[in-house]
């Protein structure tokens, strides 16, 4: 009797054992499934930052129920956390892609073009250099001038008087326009040019005196004294011949002169100093050299005619505005 006890109570407490095996593996059994498919979502849902990692839910046992529910759980915990880590995406360096690389083709020139004519474009390359330096063999002179003219032996035509006489000191203020070419070398230069003016002045009782002024010029300037010619002296002499033409309140008398000269000592002074881009700029675009201010004396002589008025002048300064391209 007491042995049977004793194998019925070994029997219930090897069935026990048995149960709670049993439970205890399918438990963990559960677990590792759970874990399984939260793996296989992670891996879809592919999260770019590990913010966005969900956590891996755990399957909580009844205590109650199963006497090995406490070790099942902690045993849960800790597969979810090794299961978490596994499932954290670990960050690549980011792909090297290369540009591709484009190949022109060569162009290919037109057979309309091949037998056009070679333009070639020569530009100065010594604007910005010395006037001393830059300046070429050949240049122009244009130049716009201012005399005040008094024929201090002129005797009028038409009644027998003398200048004084009918005009007082009133001038004949005489504007004119000269063209000269230029010939540059190393002590300066030498011009050679045409020349044009016209005058007037008005006199007591309607009387008025006017004259046309035109001949060549020839000029040597000491413009090459300095790197750039700041003050550039000259000499020159004008060969001309004038018309006049007087005038009264009942009669008038006009005459053209035999040749005449006049000689001319002045001086160049610059203006590009002033301005010196806008005079750098100026060279650039119109071939503008030098900008001068022209001061001179001149003294006027009789010519040869003896019929002819009398042109003679004491010495009279003039002035005026030279260009030299």
């Amino acid at each position: 009797m007491k042995l049977h006890q004793s194998l019925k109570s070994k029997v219930c407490i090897l069935l026990t054992l048995m149960v709670g095996f049993s439970a205890y593996a399918q438990d963990i059994e559960q677990e590792v499934e759970a874990a399984d498919d939260v793996e296989i979502q992670q891996q879809q849902q592919a999260p770019a930052d590990f913010d966005d990692l969900s956590p891996v839910e755990t399957t909580d046992v009844d205590e109650d129920s199963d006497p090995f529910a406490e070790e099942s759980t902690t045993t849960s915990e800790e597969t979810s956390t090794a299961e978490t880590e596994e499932a954290v995406p670990v960050p690549e360096e980011p792909a090297v892609i290369e540009a591709p690389v484009q190949r022109y083709a060569e162009p290919t020139p037109s057979p309309a073009l091949e037998h056009l004519p070679l333009v070639e474009v020569q530009i100065r390359q010594d604007n910005l250099a010395d006037y001393k330096v830059r300046r070429e063999t050949h240049g122009t002179y244009v130049s716009f001038d201012y005399e005040a003219i008094e024929f201090k032996n002129f005797i009028s035509t038409l009644d027998g008087q003398s200048y004084k006489a009918v005009f007082g000191s009133d001038t004949v203020n005489l504007i004119q326009l000269g063209l000269d070419y230029k010939y540059n070398f190393m002590l300066g230069s030498l011009a050679a040019g045409a020349l044009y003016g016209v005058g007037k002045v008005d006199g007591n009782s309607d009387r008025s005196l006017e004259i046309t002024k035109y001949g060549i010029g020839f000029k040597f300037t000491a413009d090459m004294l300095m790197n750039e010619p700041y003050v550039a002296p000259y000499v020159g002499i004008n060969v001309w011949q004038m018309g006049f033409s007087e005038k009264s309140a009942t009669d008038s008398f006009s005459a053209t002169t035999q040749m005449g000269y006049n000689y001319t000592v002045g001086m160049l002074i610059q203006l590009d100093w002033i301005d010196y881009e806008t005079a750098k700029q100026s060279t650039f675009s119109w071939g503008l050299e030098n900008t001068f201010i022209d001061v001179y004396a001149t003294q006027y002589a009789k010519t040869e005619a003896p019929d002819d008025p009398d042109t003679t002048t004491d010495f009279l300064f003039g002035g005026g505005l030279r260009l030299e391209f």
